[in-house]
């Protein structure tokens, strides 16, 4: 099930195509809910289905584009609670690695103990309201959706816009963060680019080289920007924790650790977004519009008969 465009596809079926292996994938992802990675994937093949639609939301019927997303949106949310629960846990647990030099055996062991315990209440929840049936239910009527829906232009002339705008949606974000860098604007950030990297990936065998140089920065920064943000709702989760007033001593540690992790993240962050939105939207979107010409227009050559 390759997330990508193919040569001799056109971009209406190419876009049902897609979206449909996403959704198949969701499904055999919440028949596996008893696994806190399972539930991570299937809120990524959602997202990776609502980047799809992006990128062809302005060859769209705006009310038939609304009515999908919103269907994932409020399928994403079902999914919400026990994976902000198991990435906290493994966000808790990266950042231990991370400093592993600077932290003494079993430390933090009290934090870690509490996250596992929600983690695992936060599954038991999640299976016992049979929430899995309605997120497959939802699904089910997103990929008959899908299957209607029209994208009436061809070629590049259905993806030039999206493109564009992601980029151009990016950029801004990164300009925002660069000029006011809260953790709002980090997270709004990280959205966009995330966007625009699942949209990269897609076009990736237009060519290979350069689609992958491009997915490789847009890779690295969506990472640190995404763990950016687990270490925001690992700091938020501790708030909310009766943990505080038990062990203020393994608080005020893990406090000053997000804090240095963060600064480390949004640093590389930055730099990877300086250079990256260093070119114009349009310079961008026809760069990969000359990529997709080439790619569409070339003829398969004849192997020799041996």
């Amino acid at each position: 099930m390759a997330y990508c465009f193919k040569r001799k596809e056109s971009i209406p079926k190419a876009i049902r195509r897609i979206g449909n292996e996403r959704v198949l994938h969701a499904f055999e992802c919440v028949a596996d809910c008893r696994q806190g990675e399972a539930i991570h994937s299937a809120r990524k093949d959602i997202k990776k289905i609502r980047a799809l639609l992006r990128l062809v939301r302005a060859e769209t019927r705006g009310r038939e584009f609304g009515l999908i997303t919103k269907r994932l949106r409020k399928t994403a949310q079902l999914l919400a609670e026990p994976r902000d629960a198991y990435i906290k846990l493994a966000t808790l647990t990266s950042l231990s690695r991370h400093f592993k030099g600077q932290l003494a055996p079993r430390a933090l062991r009290h934090i870690r103990a509490e996250l596992r315990k929600d983690f695992e209440d936060e599954m038991r929840s999640f299976a016992k309201k049979r929430t899995a049936r309605a997120i497959r239910r939802r699904l089910g009527r997103v990929q008959k959706q899908l299957k209607c829906l029209e994208v009436p232009s061809k070629g590049w002339k259905a993806l030039r816009e999206g493109v564009r705008t992601a980029y151009l949606d990016g950029r801004q974000a990164y300009q925002s963060a660069l000029k006011t860098p809260s953790s709002k604007n980090f997270h709004e950030w990280r959205k966009r680019a995330k966007d625009l990297w699942y949209q990269v990936t897609l076009m990736r065998r237009i060519w290979p080289e350069q689609m992958d140089a491009l997915a490789r920065d847009l890779d690295m920064l969506g990472e640190h920007l995404g763990d950016d943000h687990d270490l925001v709702m690992l700091r938020h989760a501790l708030q909310k924790m009766c943990i505080q007033k038990r062990q203020p001593l393994e608080v005020e540690v893990l406090h000053g650790l997000v804090e240095e992790r963060q600064r480390e993240l949004r640093d590389a962050a930055l730099a990877i977004g300086t250079r990256f939105y260093a070119e114009k939207p349009a310079a961008f979107c026809n760069r990969l519009a000359g990529y997709w010409k080439v790619w569409a227009n070339k003829k398969k050559v004849l192997q020799p008969a041996r």
